[in-house]
């Protein structure tokens, strides 16, 4: 079995285009406001704080591996492995998650897969899908 990454594409370009037509409004305010040094101070951290959402948003992913889960979120990778995982949970509501239930009951969030359920349920669901499929396979080679 390969390696297989799940992301949510319509977060990525949601947080692109936000970031673009941010940058924009909020530059043209900043020149209002502020002139000279000050203005480019702020246009500098603008820009900043912008490629810092975006590249936060990027990486995001869940990566289902032979040896086991990795998760990246916002500030943390974390890498699990098949033997210490239990199970996967796939809350649906409005907003639906979907969080790896670890053998030591820690829960261990996906923020990839955090959004609204119209949009982001079948990436949720592929997801969900895989980790069962592979815990069953682990299952049946053990038993």
């Amino acid at each position: 079995m390969g390696v297989t990454t799940f992301r949510r594409p319509a977060l990525r370009v949601s947080v692109l285009v936000i970031s673009v037509l941010g940058y924009f409004v909020l530059a043209f305010r900043i020149y209002d406001v502020a002139d000279g040094l000050a203005a480019n101070a702020l246009l500098g951290l603008l820009i900043g704080l912008l490629t810092a959402a975006v590249i936060q948003t990027w990486r995001l992913a869940v990566v289902v591996r032979s040896d086991g889960v990795l998760v990246r979120n916002s500030w943390r990778d974390q890498f699990l492995r098949w033997d210490d995982i239990h199970g996967i949970d796939h809350e649906k509501g409005r907003i639906q998650r979907v969080s790896i239930l670890m053998t030591d009951g820690r829960v261990v969030q996906c923020e990839a897969m955090r959004g609204w359920a119209t949009k982001d349920e079948p990436h949720a669901k592929a997801l969900v899908q895989a980790v069962t499929e592979r815990l069953a396979a682990r299952e049946q080679q053990a038993g």
